[in-house]
């Protein structure tokens, strides 16, 4: 076990060298961020998450499984800063952990901003509705959005971003889409070459196994029959058969946990990602308030896990405690103390594990001192991207150091 450690340190130190902190990742100092706040915290009990890293040591010794994660949040989420930068530190810590890319969704279909590392081309014309939205009559799925069309005639496309740092290829396309029958047929362009379709249409699912893997995701429409109406389009997770770690991020700008909860499709559609851990990144939106209800936002949280767990009972859970800032951009919001301990009370409920990004900027009133480092934006609730990467360094090096306890203790 000794020389497997001092392997698997070596790899760590070829990508970065250990810094003042003893982390195994090189990481930014800055004098006034709390680092050893920066660690995963578990409950009394902390087996569970060791199925992560059961599957990390078998990825890393036989190069087999996958580990798939899925973050959970809101613009930071949709942005897919703090996701994208722990998505491609899991792929590339060691060699061959690169998996797949995941799940994306079209966000410019909503006239909102899309994730820079992958490219959505479309035509014809769409309508799109969100969770966050206080009128709406859509029903909701996986992406807490959705785009329809009307025209059989519209297409739609994925590629990722040539600049990306890691490449993904994928021979599998899991569509996520409205559980009613009278839709349009997807079809994959003939460029893609062969292919095998299976579908759940109580469950707005449609599975597509490519017999060739592909760059580029390229769809179209056909009305096979005369009650087919329209298409809507809740997402589409670009796979493949590698071994590795495959990190999906859903995140709406704006959205609270009622937002998720608001989606009727949600949960038995997130099944189909196979999670085996659940990143949740939520609570500035729930604070951003004068009136802060902590039981209330203790019985939201609960209601989410508890619809989660039903339909993905295996997986473990991760709760981040989300960023200081300020309320209505005038004061310090006391309301993210109270999430903190609330999130306290369910790592013991359930047996699960924390970070708490509050903790490391230092607590109650930080925000001024990082907006002054350029960690965080002029309007002290959102970081800067500068921000949100050094917190996935953060996030990404408490992981480290809890495998490094995990195979100590083997």
């Amino acid at each position: 076990m000794k020389k497997y450690f001092v392997t698997l340190i070596l790899a760590f130190l070829c990508i970065g060298k250990l810094s003042a902190q003893d982390y195994p990742f090189d990481i930014t100092y800055y004098p006034f961020v709390n680092y050893k706040g920066g660690k995963l915290v578990f409950s009394n009990d902390s087996s569970k998450f060791e199925r992560v890293f059961q599957k990390t040591d078998s990825l890393i010794k036989f190069g087999k499984g996958k580990l798939t994660v899925v973050q959970i949040g809101a613009s930071h989420t949709q942005a897919d800063i703090f996701s994208h930068r722990m998505r491609v530190r899991l792929q590339t810590f060691h060699p061959g952990l690169v998996g797949a890319r995941g799940f994306v969704f079209p966000y410019r279909m909503t006239k909102s901003n899309n994730p820079s590392n992958y490219i959505i081309s479309y035509s014809g014309f769409w309508t799109t509705c969100r969770n966050v939205e206080w009128k709406r009559s859509c029903e909701l799925g996986i992406s807490g959005a959705s785009a329809t069309t009307l025209d059989v005639n519209a297409r739609i496309s994925i590629s990722m971003n040539p600049n990306n740092q890691v490449k993904y290829d994928f021979n599998e396309v899991k569509i996520f889409t409205a559980p009613y029958l009278g839709q349009f047929e997807i079809v994959p362009d003939v460029e893609m070459g062969n292919y095998t379709v299976s579908k759940i249409d109580s469950l707005g699912y449609i599975d597509i196994k490519f017999e060739k893997y592909q760059e580029i995701a390229k769809f179209h429409f056909e009305k096979t029959d005369e009650n087919q109406k329209n298409f809507t389009l809740y997402g589409f997770s670009l796979e493949n058969d590698n071994p590795g770690v495959t990190y999906s991020a859903l995140g709406i700008n704006g959205a609270s946990f009622s937002s998720w909860l608001g989606c009727a499709h949600f949960e038995k559609q997130l099944q189909k990602l196979n999670p085996d851990w659940f990143v949740i990144f939520l609570g500035v939106n729930d604070a951003n308030t004068a009136h802060f209800d902590e039981n209330f936002y203790y019985n939201n949280y609960v209601t989410f896990i508890e619809r989660v767990k039903r339909y993905c009972p295996n997986a473990v859970w991760t709760f981040v405690v989300p960023n200081d800032f300020y309320l209505f951009r005038r004061r310090p919001n006391p309301a993210m103390e109270k999430e903190e301990e609330v999130v306290k009370k369910l790592v013991e409920k359930y047996g699960e594990s924390m970070f708490s990004i509050y903790d490391v900027m230092g607590g109650y009133g930080t925000s001024l001192t990082w907006v002054k480092h350029g960690l965080m934006a002029y309007d002290k609730v959102h970081m800067t991207a500068t921000g949100y990467t050094f917190c996935a360094d953060m996030f990404f090096n408490a992981f480290l150091q809890s495998y490094s306890n995990y195979l100590d203790k083997k």
